[in-house]
């Protein structure tokens, strides 16, 4: 039974998550509701808890947000809201979260760390791929997995075409995934110099890359972000040449105004 912490202020959210959900069903004990940031701290540093969930004035909030960014990185966070039918999926995906960050994968040991960083992976494929058409649902999931970035910044993206893709898929086993770990952790990288870059091999051919700031990192125009980010990609393009004998080619690249352009230009399409 997963140990939630749900610090609120709001004595109609306290009714809520005391009265209102059934918290077998979904494998939670009832939640401890604290109302200020040191009570949560103070309780934290005493007891375990699985994830925590906040709705706190932003100044209040504070002295929470830093303890969990600097001494709990790898606690999920989840969104609270004083709706029950908003919350209810955020809930439900934080129980599946749960459910894979302590799952048994036998020989295989991964900390909590490790298994976050794969669920980090699998939401930026799922977004790049456009399975996520819901901004709010992608905001709710960034905060849950402790994704670092600044979602609402300018950021950049590439569609990279790789002509040998076929070819590649055909003479290597899983190849799309094989090659997509590799990007990420090889030659793209996943956080380079204060940038996130978010890649996913869509189909043998085409690759999609975003580039997104980091949370709390100095204003930077757009103009300069954007230079910075193309000389890594470059960069990063010719390193796959030399190294896996690959050529890729940016087929287009487009600024931004952050990720919710890129979720409703999918969404748009898509329709």
């Amino acid at each position: 039974m997963y140990k939630l912490l749900i610090v609120t202020d709001r004595e109609d959210i306290r009714q809520m998550f005391e009265t209102q959900i059934d918290w077998m069903k979904l494998s939670c004990r009832t939640p401890k509701v604290v109302e200020t940031a040191e009570e949560a701290i103070r309780l934290l540093n005493t007891s375990a808890v699985d994830a925590v969930g906040m709705h706190l004035p932003k100044a209040k909030a504070a002295e929470l947000m830093r303890f969990l960014n600097y001494g709990r990185p790898s606690l999920p966070m989840f969104e609270v809201y004083s709706s029950l039918e908003k919350q209810m999926p955020v809930l439900k995906d934080t129980r599946q979260l749960l459910d894979r960050l302590h799952q048994d994968f036998s020989d295989d040991v991964y900390d909590e760390e490790t298994m976050l960083s794969i669920q980090r992976d699998e939401l930026i494929g799922n977004m790049l791929s456009g399975e996520i058409t819901d901004w709010h649902r992608l905001e709710s999931m960034l905060k849950l997995t402790r994704l670092r970035i600044n979602p609402e910044s300018t950021c950049v993206l590439y569609e990279i075409d790789m002509p040998q893709g076929d070819v590649f898929s055909d003479h290597h086993y899983h190849a799309q995934r094989r090659l997509e770990r590799a990007l990420r952790n090889n030659f793209f990288g996943r956080y380079v110099e204060g940038i996130f870059y978010a890649v996913s091999v869509l189909t043998p051919r085409h690759i999609r890359l975003v580039c997104i700031p980091m949370m709390n990192e100095a204003p930077e125009s757009p103009e300069s972000f954007a230079a910075r980010a193309d000389e890594h990609v470059q960069d990063s393009i010719a390193r796959i040449k030399e190294y896996l004998d690959l050529d890729m080619e940016v087929h287009s690249s487009a600024w931004l105004s952050g990720l919710r352009e890129f979720i409703e230009t999918e969404k748009t399409t898509e329709q």
